[in-house]
């Protein structure tokens, strides 16, 4: 069983998107699980369950042997978040123990808050990959060194694969991004994918409309990336 930390110290880089449309497709193929960590609930609402029992808090306390429930989508489930997640404090390891609970899938991806949360330090902790989505800007690529910085300081050696999202093509200061990327995967230490997520009006009308951009708009440019990074990553991260 594979699990993934999907995190950035920074907001408003897609990553419940990228959680719910990446796991949506790697369904088709895999048993998928997907576990909200933030207690803002985008991901458990993008897909319809917000508001269902029993939750990831619960889960952490030792009270999720039903999890995870099964979602609309053939082959991916969820354990919806909690908004006492805000709150969740733990001195010991608690992930592991959970994840020792749950029902076996063949992979898990962990939608971490945009902090350096308990949920977000203790998922990084207990998983085997760290996926990172990030905007191609100047800005975000400040965030992008220091989402590196911590997520070392908690796992030293785990692998860590960055995605390009909200990704404009045609703009000079995404190629410079790009330059500046290629440069920062070397010294830094992790994979930049190949399979860049373009800005795209259907991805975000899909979230509104709570559902995965494979079942919403399965022809758009958007969906047609988050296809194609599912099969990038299934072959980066030895699933069979």
């Amino acid at each position: 069983m594979l699990t993934i930390a999907v995190f950035n110290f920074k907001g408003g880089t897609a990553k419940s998107t990228t959680t719910l449309n990446l796991g949506a497709y790697l369904a088709k193929n895999f048993q998928t699980g997907l576990i909200d960590l933030d207690g803002q609930r985008t991901l458990s609402f993008a897909v319809g369950m917000d508001g269902a029992e029993p939750t990831a808090l619960d889960w952490l306390d030792g009270d999720g042997e039903d999890l995870p429930l099964p979602t609309e989508v053939k082959g991916l489930h969820l354990v919806p978040g909690d908004i006492g997640m805000f709150q969740l404090s733990a001195d010991k390891d608690i992930f592991s123990s959970a994840l020792k609970g749950i029902k076996v899938l063949d992979l898990y991806l962990m939608d971490c808050p945009p902090s350096l949360s308990v949920a977000s330090v203790q998922a990084i902790l207990s998983a085997d990959r760290v996926l990172v989505p990030t905007l191609c800007e100047p800005a975000a690529l400040k965030g992008l060194a220091e989402a590196m910085e911590l997520i070392r300081g908690e796992s030293k050696n785990i692998p860590i694969d960055v995605l390009r999202t909200r990704y404009k093509s045609r703009l000079v200061l995404s190629r410079e991004a790009d330059d500046m990327l290629i440069e920062a995967a070397e010294d830094m230490g992790f994979r930049l994918l190949h399979t860049t997520i373009p800005e795209n009006i259907a991805i975000a009308e899909s979230i509104a409309s709570q559902q995965p951009i494979s079942v919403y708009s399965p022809k758009s440019s958007g969906a047609k990336a988050y296809q194609s990074l599912a099969k990038e990553v299934s072959k980066v991260w030895g699933l069979k």
